[in-house]
């Protein structure tokens, strides 16, 4: 009996040893698991509060180009709704970009924006050497403001990708891919007579590069795998010459039908072949980055218009800027963090005052500080009898500056009506505070002095002005400094 006892006891003395080392073991396990998920949880949280602060500071930006014009303008434009918060020149910032051994030794070429990457951190620039039949792109990173990559290019303008990595080109009537991962160009091997050079050149790549699609002469819409080169679906469409236009969303595709005269806009369902006619008479057609409106040209006009694509309504835009009366497009629709108007070197102005100015029209003002605004749908209009030869604006720095230039938009830029009812300003003499002084005949340019001016003010003094067709009145819609 006494042995059995001191069985029990040992085994009772097992089975409490075996649970306090359990407990010992398991206590340092449990403390590190619940630091660790704290510390995972903590991260989280930081990469959730991150995300969240870039994604609230995202604005909607487009690129635009401005019609009627031989070597078109392009502007970076804020948009808040259809309200135009800030635009850029797309010219000051290739300007503040380039080194100056950059400018010297492409001084004679011409710079145009390529694309923006579409998280607006990188922009291409392709410069055109006309002179030596070039083209040089360069790439630049936006967050950094350096320059990251330069290549050459034959002489075609390239189709380039949304991640900026791809650029489709023609050379000797074959068609290339220039890859800027790998430093190579290869050839698309197309077979089928009816694909043409020419049709793959009007073509545009996927949202995510990996894609290229372009028409061919069967009216076939073609979708090319760019990694593997090969072909990987054809939809047929209707009879006509057709063009794609946007490859705006992951499945979604806009393309154009040039048929009896009739253009005709479709946004096509690539998944499964489906199509919806959007309207006619539409030109350069692009979708909105959320993809419920269509911005477009008419044939029959030069405003702007856009489509609600869930309602089927049409409506008059506000053009996104209007300079000399020609309306900007929006080529290349934009939502990011990156606040480009950083790279505007505008002087600020500490005041500024006018000789006269036009009386209120309702709620519409014509005061001199609307030169300031950056919007251009107000305007400076002097208030004088007569075409207001003679009146002036003076604008004050507050303290010796450097000026390097001016930016002004004349005329009344609100819509191309306005603009040609009004006079504009045909010359106009600048005078300094070092007592220098110059006319200007250009405008609507960003015109950059010979040599920097060191002044404490400006008055601007209207010496001419070209007539309007109904007003005598004399305006300027926007004045920058740089």
């Amino acid at each position: 009996m006494k042995m059995i006892r001191n069985i029990l006891i040992i085994l009772f003395l097992i089975v409490l040893s075996a649970c306090n080392a359990s407990q010992k073991a398991s206590t340092p396990f449990s403390s590190k698991t619940v630091d660790m998920t704290s510390e995972v949880v903590e991260s989280a949280n930081e990469n959730d509060k991150t995300e969240l602060v870039k994604e609230n500071s995202k604005k909607e930006w487009a690129l635009t180009v401005e019609e009627g014009k031989e070597d078109p303008a392009e502007f970076l434009v804020q948009l808040e709704g259809s309200k135009v918060e800030r635009f850029l020149s797309a010219e000051k910032l290739i300007s503040l970009l380039q080194s100056k051994e950059d400018k010297e030794k492409y001084r004679d070429s011409y710079v145009n924006v390529g694309r923006i990457q579409e998280d607006g951190s990188q922009i291409a620039f392709v410069l055109d050497l006309f002179e030596e039949a070039r083209l040089i792109v360069q790439i630049y990173d936006l967050d950094l403001g350096n320059k990251v990559n330069e290549f050459k290019l034959p002489y075609n303008h390239p189709v380039i990708s949304s991640d900026l990595t791809k650029y489709l080109y023609e050379d000797k009537d074959k068609a290339y891919i220039y890859d800027t991962l790998t430093n190579q160009s290869t050839a698309i091997q197309l077979d089928g007579s009816s694909i043409d050079i020419d049709d793959i050149h009007q073509g545009q790549f996927s949202p995510d590069s990996t894609q290229f699609c372009f028409t061919d002469s069967q009216q076939n819409i073609v979708v090319f795998d760019v990694s593997n080169y090969r072909i990987i679906k054809q939809i047929h469409i209707d009879s006509g010459m057709a063009i794609v236009n946007q490859w705006a969303q992951k499945n979604q595709l806009i393309y154009s039908i040039d048929s009896m005269s009739v253009n005709k806009t479709y946004l096509l369902n690539l998944n499964n072949g489906e199509e919806h006619l959007l309207g006619k008479g539409m030109e350069r057609p692009l979708m909105s980055r959320d993809g419920s409106e269509l911005w477009f040209e008419k044939s029959d006009s030069p405003s702007n218009y856009k489509l609600n694509i869930n309602t089927g309504l049409e409506s008059k835009a506000a053009s996104i800027t209007t300079i000399s009366g020609n309306t900007a497009t929006p080529v290349q629709w934009l939502y990011t963090a990156n606040d480009f108007s950083k790279y505007d070197s505008e002087i600020k102005v500490h005041q500024i005052k006018a000789s006269s100015t036009l009386p209120s029209k309702g709620t519409q003002t014509y005061d001199a500080k609307n030169l300031l605004d950056g919007d251009t749908s107000t305007a400076w209009c002097e208030g004088v009898k007569g075409n207001g030869e003679g009146e002036t604006i003076r604008i004050d720095l507050g303290s010796l500056q450097k000026v390097k230039g001016i930016e002004l938009i004349n005329g009344y830029a609100k819509s191309e009506k306005s603009y040609r009812e009004n006079n504009r300003v045909q010359q106009l003499k600048l005078e300094f505070s070092d007592g220098s002084s110059l006319v200007m005949n250009d405008f609507n340019i960003r015109k950059k002095f010979k040599e920097p001016i060191h002044t404490s003010f400006i008055k601007l003094t209207i010496l001419s002005v070209e007539r309007g067709t109904k007003y005598q009145d004399t305006c300027i819609s926007d004045v920058r400094l740089f």
